[in-house]
């Protein structure tokens, strides 16, 4: 069944959610106009699940009464403009301008980061810093994203936390992206814009690493003329 086109003062109810705190999601609804329901009845517009084809009981009275029956994610595209903003003190940072934002102690702070890893939510913008033998330390900021088939909450494609909001481990730092983006392009550090399906647009900001075969990478992203040509 399609989604409706909703009215202000439309009743939403929410049932197995997947992807969104309950609480962050019922705010940008009622925001948007909308008013949520405890449970489903005749006079609600529209079931919201993180899987439209669950088996839940509201899921059940909700064909009962002939109600639509849409996922989050398309309810958020459709009727709350593509993001849910989480409420929460998890500090935001601005773009990095050179090498000394990629900086810090090698020890991870675990708890700190299983906190800001429970506020991830599907197109919120985040700043994520990594590190790894391999690939070194480099930062993404862009649109978080849950992968169904790695089920994983990604940044620009790379694994941040698993579907439980257990830290990756190469996370070292995570919080808010603000809507800084520098050009941070040079010798020794750079910034590339990269999109790529399904994670959006994003930015990788790192040092810049001569690797094999003299390529040039940043991060797992190998570059050419500044520009990023495939993930390494």
């Amino acid at each position: 069944m399609s989604a409706p086109e909703l009215q202000p003062g439309d009743q939403i109810v929410f049932t197995s959610l997947e992807l969104t705190n309950k609480d962050d999601l019922a705010q940008a609804t009622k925001d948007a106009g909308f008013v949520v329901g405890p449970g489903v009845s005749k006079k609600t517009a529209l079931l919201v699940a993180g899987d439209p084809d669950v088996d839940s009981s509201k899921a059940r009275k909700a064909h009962e009464y002939g109600i639509a029956v849409v996922s989050e994610k398309d309810f958020v595209d459709a009727y709350l403009g593509g993001v849910v903003v989480p409420d929460t003190d998890l500090p935001t940072a601005p773009a990095p301008t050179g090498a000394d934002a990629v900086q810090g102690t090698a020890k991870r702070d675990l708890p700190a980061l299983k906190a800001a890893c429970k506020t991830l939510r599907d197109g919120a913008r985040f700043h994520a810093l990594f590190q790894s033998t391999e690939h070194g330390r480099y930062i993404v900021r862009g649109p978080a994203f849950y992968s169904a088939l790695g089920e994983a909450w990604t940044v620009g494609g790379i694994p941040v936390a698993s579907s439980a909001g257990v830290p990756d481990k190469s996370l070292r730092g995570l919080a808010l992206a603000d809507d800084s983006e520098h050009a941070a392009d040079g010798d020794d550090f750079t910034a590339l814009a990269v999109e790529q399906r399904p994670y959006g647009r994003f930015t990788v900001y790192g040092p810049v690493r001569t690797i094999a075969g003299g390529l040039r990478a940043v991060g797992p992203w190998l570059v050419r003329h500044g520009s990023p040509v495939e993930e390494g």
